[in-house]
């Protein structure tokens, strides 16, 4: 992870030219699923250290700066593997795969993240449920 000039290609979000990136593999039940690059706007907080992260970024997001995601919308379309992509991931830079473009908004109606998940359609389906 690291804070940089937000990604052009990104959604809009934030006031911050700044956000923090935060590049992680996910699992599922064992297995290795997809790839993330999410960005929190740099307004939040001028630094977070890799430690202070778990799985469940919108805990640390609540408990340590105060912020919950109070909404979501994804955009589910395709996009090539990201040139980062690790060596434990089964695809390689460029491979077409299955893409979800998440916008999340703060509990003040502000968008606060943006983000790209790339996953393996072997291993994971999307599921969307409204309530």
């Amino acid at each position: 992870m690291d804070r940089c000039a937000k990604d052009a290609a990104l959604p809009a979000f934030g006031d911050s030219a700044e956000g923090h990136r935060i590049r992680r593999l996910r699992f599922l039940s064992g297995k290795v699923a997809a790839v993330e690059e999410i960005w929190l706007d740099g307004g939040y907080t001028p630094t977070i250290a890799p430690g202070d992260l778990s799985e469940s970024l919108y805990l640390y997001y609540r408990e340590k700066l105060g912020l919950w995601i109070a909404r979501a919308e994804d955009r589910v379309g395709q996009g090539p593997c990201p040139a980062w992509v690790p060596a434990a991931f089964p695809y390689r830079s460029g491979a077409p795969l299955p893409l979800i473009t998440r916008v999340g908004w703060g509990q003040d109606g502000r968008r606060a993240e943006a983000s790209w998940t790339w996953y393996d359609p072997e291993i994971a389906r999307y599921v969307a449920r409204l309530k």
